[in-house]
């Protein structure tokens, strides 16, 4: 069956839409559009641990796929992300690793955004 299978590689293909969508803000909500406004909102991850895991993945793809739809039909779509960084998940992951909880939560923020963009999430990290 692999004969009749193109080569294919991720790691080429992905970062170039990955730059594509970005550099045109295709996942931006446009302020004061003319278009039909939607918005679509996931709860945000606690960024305390050492990343996202498939429970983040199967619980946003719902969203995702709303979300990409509403798009395709013309709405201005605003799908934002952000991080619950407060309460005791954050701090116990700081004091379990002996780093000030600032520091923990800028590090996790930054993990967390790598993996979601890698996974092609269409969120609006403009808002962030």
């Amino acid at each position: 069956m692999s004969e009749f299978i193109p080569s294919f590689s991720h790691k080429e293909i992905e970062p170039k839409w990955q730059k594509a969508w970005e550099v045109s803000h295709a996942f931006q909500a446009v302020d004061f559009s003319k278009k039909p406004p939607y918005y679509c909102l996931v709860e945000f991850p606690y960024p305390s641990g050492e990343g996202m895991h498939n429970g983040h993945i199967r619980a946003y793809m719902s969203l995702e796929t709303i979300s990409r739809k509403r798009r395709m039909e013309g709405f201005n779509v605003l799908f934002p992300i952000g991080f619950d960084a407060f309460g005791l998940p954050t701090e116990n992951y700081a004091i379990k690793h002996h780093i000030h909880p600032r520091i923990v939560t800028d590090q996790n923020i930054q993990v967390f955004t790598r993996q979601l963009k890698a996974a092609g999430f269409s969120f609006d990290f403009s808002r962030v």
